[in-house]
């Protein structure tokens, strides 16, 4: 894969002068410089700040910091750093309460986040006993800790023609290519999208300014058998009666292989859909088109997603595998509702041969955290995978999350698939809630959630019909339950 890299883009602005604030000690003698040569050898003048093109700015080893440095200016007092998160630019964060702050030595290092937006300002701070005045400009670095663009596509184009047009190349199969669509552009799809065997990452590279994509075809997808993430991406499929992502119909037989006791195409990748809001989903969000597919992951984090489910489809089920199946599915941060005219006979549903001992895996995992479900196969079921229940390599978790008027009041059951080995099973502070009523949290047979923690109050949806789901059940609150992005800042 390619490594991620920061993208610079440097600008010096006048600015006001800033109150020093913390003080934070790193020498300069690392950069090759004693400290006498660092604070004598200027004396009596107004100092200058690094320059852009001295200012380094690199990602750790790991990936968990990014590491800034920058050239001494000799005869400072030190340097007042801020450093901000621009995911909102209208309201910038400090990271790490680098704020104003003066570092005394030439490098600092802060949290850094994937997919973000950040800005570094520094000012060289003044030297009383130098009689040195701080610099009169500040420098900022704008950079980012998004993965490396391969190619933008402009705003307005029809994807399906442009990938036509500009065929993604075979090094893709084996290393992901990152296309980015223009920030607040629109797109359409007006045919299917088959990216085959190449793995592809389509986002925009703002997490407040999506770009939105509109699928203007009757009966069309986005098509792959690899690896696809898709990241701050709008999507309306209100046009569509097919599944917004579906697996390729003829997939190639190099993937095909008895890894475990079955037989499967196996894609031993993840799909991940990250940050987006998806509207008008008339039947599928995934489908696997019959073929039997296992999926190493799924990730639905961070998304709000809008059933419209109706009979233009041939069925209404979010996540269908008839074929095969996910072996680690995971839906973190998102909400879930269905705004239709018709109900989903289940959310999930799998092959019920599909296990992840068939397919080469040592456990199967289904995985909720912190979500909204509202109006979701009211009258249908969460979950068929008979494959999964009862069995020790089955793996459940499902943590602060809200269900209301889901899964025919049988929330916990369907989603354990009917049978369940307890100790494989993470229940913690969800609230179960069907027509105004609780599911029974007592432990009875027909309770799969012992853990005592389930929340029998109403969440208080602000206007769930609408899609507003702002929470104001106080014990929700207390817990933080649900999507966090109905809950107000701490």
């Amino acid at each position: 894969m390619r490594e991620n890299h920061f993208s610079l883009q440097r600008k010096a602005y006048a600015l006001l002068s800033f109150t020093a604030g913390v003080l934070l000690f790193t020498s300069c003698a690392q950069d090759g410089f004693d400290e006498e040569t660092f604070s004598s050898s200027v004396t009596n003048t107004t100092l200058s700040s690094p320059s852009a093109g001295d200012i380094s700015i690199e990602a750790s080893t790991d990936n968990s910091k990014t590491v800034i440095t920058w050239k001494v200016i000799y005869g400072a007092g030190g340097y007042i750093c801020s450093v901000y998160d621009m995911s909102d630019p209208d309201a910038p964060v400090a990271v790490d309460d680098y704020e104003n702050t003066l570092v005394d030595g030439c490098s600092l290092a802060v949290t850094r986040e994937e997919d973000t937006n950040y800005k570094f300002t520094i000012r060289t701070a003044g030297n009383e006993e130098l009689n040195n005045k701080e610099a009169e400009t500040t420098t900022e670095v704008e950079f980012n800790s998004f993965t490396e663009t391969y190619a933008t596509i402009p705003d307005g184009s029809d994807l399906s023609e442009w990938f036509a047009q500009n065929p993604i190349p075979d090094e893709a199969i084996d290393e992901a290519l990152c296309y980015d669509l223009e920030q607040g552009g629109n797109y359409t799809l007006s045919n299917d999208l088959d990216f085959g065997l190449k793995q592809v990452t389509l986002r925009t590279k703002s997490q407040s300014d999506h770009a939105k994509i509109t699928y203007t075809g009757s009966s069309v997808s986005i098509l792959t058998q690899t690896a696809l993430t898709i990241k701050y991406v709008d999507f309306d499929c209100s046009a569509s009666k097919a599944g917004m992502i579906e697996l390729s119909e003829t997939p190639d037989e190099s993937i095909y292989s008895a890894t475990g006791s079955g037989t499967y195409y196996n894609i031993m990748k993840s799909i991940v859909i990250n940050g987006c809001n998806i509207d008008g989903i008339n039947g599928n969000v995934i489908y696997d088109n019959k073929v039997a597919y296992c999926l190493e992951t799924l990730l639905i984090k961070n998304c709000v997603i809008r059933h419209t489910s109706s009979s233009v489809a041939s069925n209404n089920i979010s996540f269908y595998f008839p074929g095969g199946f996910i072996n680690d599915f995971e839906i973190e941060s998102s909400t879930l509702w269905n705004a239709g005219d018709q109900d989903a006979t289940y959310f999930v549903q799998y092959n019920n041969s599909g296990r992840s001992t068939r397919a080469g895996y040592d456990k199967n995992y289904v995985s909720y955290k912190n979500c909204t479900f509202y109006n979701i196969a009211k009258t249908g079921q969460m979950g068929n995978y008979s494959g999964f229940n009862g069995q020790s390599t089955s793996v459940w978790v499902m943590t602060n999350c809200i269900f209301v008027d889901c899964g025919n009041n049988q929330v916990c059951r369907r989603f354990v698939g009917g049978a369940i080995n307890s100790s494989d099973a993470t229940f913690l502070n969800n609230t179960y809630m069907f027509d105004g009523e609780f599911e029974s949290t007592d432990g009875s047979v027909d309770n799969y959630d012992t853990s005592g923690t389930a929340i029998e109050e109403d969440p208080g949806f602000k206007d769930p019909t609408n899609g507003d789901f702002t929470v104001s059940g106080s014990a929700q609150l207390a817990k933080r339950t649900g999507d966090p992005r109905w809950l107000p800042e701490e």
